[in-house]
């Protein structure tokens, strides 16, 4: 393969500002897509699926529209105009039957047709109008709501919750499967115990050590390139589990590779893409983590706070104490303080003047705090490094 023709195809398999499109692409979540399958096949089962902004929620629902056979898979993204109504009637749109006949001839063929159902051309349809129009539709069928915390009305949640257990009850060819950005099915859906039962509740962390090195191996194997294990460990680390930045840091250290002619990263490699992938983060991240660590003294101990409670050892909800902080900023330091030395930091990163990038959560017996754009936490690591190659 020339150099232009690699080039080319780190920018279709490495895609850090898109979601995965192709199967052969996606590595991992297989308690995620084995729960899904359980809703599939247990008639009158649903499901939604929730995690935080960059867990590759979009990347697992576009995956389900490949991954399961014999079986009709929509996908409908939703929007902030959106309503029960203009959601139902975009998702009936998309459903296309195929019939195919033999022509009568001397030589007999097969012509295939697709064309879509006849959908009500009103303001409002309801529940039970579309429960008449999917009754008649034959084989099983998967309706995916991607992006359904863009949804804010409780009233169309409720709408939504209702059509589910109309579905339930009547409907076992059919699955519903809801997805966004959550912390839990309450904060997605609202609080609807008439579907308790009927909906399986599947929560997508970010990806773990093991997921993100098969996904990294196996995306340089297409391109036939090696990569240090002391590198790889540093991309995995620093990407903090999120999807997005392992594609962003492999695709530079990739990049600069190919254009140097080598075919193994190597740290240097590393180095220059972690500056590539600060220059190509998201705007907002920057200027929340630039208002965050502003400073005019000689030693920027907010800096140094945020990068201690990047590295804190967090809980199943990525939040942590101020134990877990103390400890990192400590090392960070070389120094030992006690948790006043950094109660003020971590109470003035919470606040509009340091662009709230913390929030502070008193849900347990002791106060706990987490990142308020999850993402941040991945570019705080970014920045220690850059800050270790000047």
């Amino acid at each position: 393969m020339d150099k232009e023709s690699k080039l080319l195809l780190i920018d279709d398999i490495f895609t850090p500002s898109a979601p995965i499109e192709n199967v052969e692409l996606f590595t991992g979540r297989d308690g995620q897509i084995n729960a899904i399958k359980e809703a599939i096949r247990e008639k009158g089962q649903h499901a939604i699926m929730h995690g935080l902004r960059g867990a590759g929620k979009t990347s697992l629902a576009n995956m389900t529209l490949f991954l399961f056979k014999n079986l009709m898979s929509l996908k409908i993204t939703c929007n902030r105009e959106d309503t029960f109504n203009s959601i139902w009637e975009r998702a009936l749109r998309k459903i296309r039957f195929v019939q195919t006949d033999k022509t009568v001839g001397f030589i007999s063929t097969n012509k295939t047709d697709v064309f879509p159902i006849e959908v009500p051309g009103k303001d409002m349809i309801s529940p039970t109008e579309i429960e008449q129009i999917l009754i008649n539709i034959p084989g099983n069928m998967l309706f995916i709501f991607d992006e359904f915390d863009m949804i804010k009305s409780k009233n169309v949640k409720s709408q939504m919750a209702d059509m589910i257990k109309l579905v339930s009850d009547n409907l076992p060819h059919v699955t519903i499967l809801i997805v966004g950005i959550a912390e839990s099915v309450d904060e997605l859906i609202g609080e609807h115990p008439s579907i308790e039962r009927c909906m399986k509740q599947i929560e997508l962390p970010l990806m773990n050590n093991l997921e993100a090195k098969d996904m990294v191996l196996q995306n340089l194997s297409y391109l036939k390139m090696g990569i240090d294990e002391q590198v790889l460990f540093k991309i995995i680390d620093t990407a903090s589990g999120f999807p997005n930045y392992l594609h962003l840091l492999c695709k530079h250290a990739a990049r600069i590779a190919v254009l140097e002619n080598k075919e193994q990263i190597v740290l240097k490699h590393f180095d220059e893409a972690v500056l590539k992938s600060i220059e190509n983060s998201d705007y907002t991240l920057k200027k929340t983590y630039q208002i965050a660590v502003k400073s005019s003294g000689t030693k920027n101990r907010f800096a140094d706070v945020l990068l201690a409670c990047a590295l804190a050892d967090a809980d199943n909800r990525n939040s942590f104490n101020t134990d877990d902080v103390l400890e990192k900023y400590n090392r960070i330091t070389g120094t030992l303080h006690k948790k006043e030395s950094i109660h003020y930091h971590l109470g003035m990163l919470c606040k509009k003047e340091r662009s709230e990038i913390l929030i502070k959560s008193r849900k347990s017996k002791t106060t706990r705090y987490k990142f308020s754009k999850p993402l941040i936490k991945a570019f705080v690591k970014l920045k220690q490094h850059e800050e270790k190659i000047k």
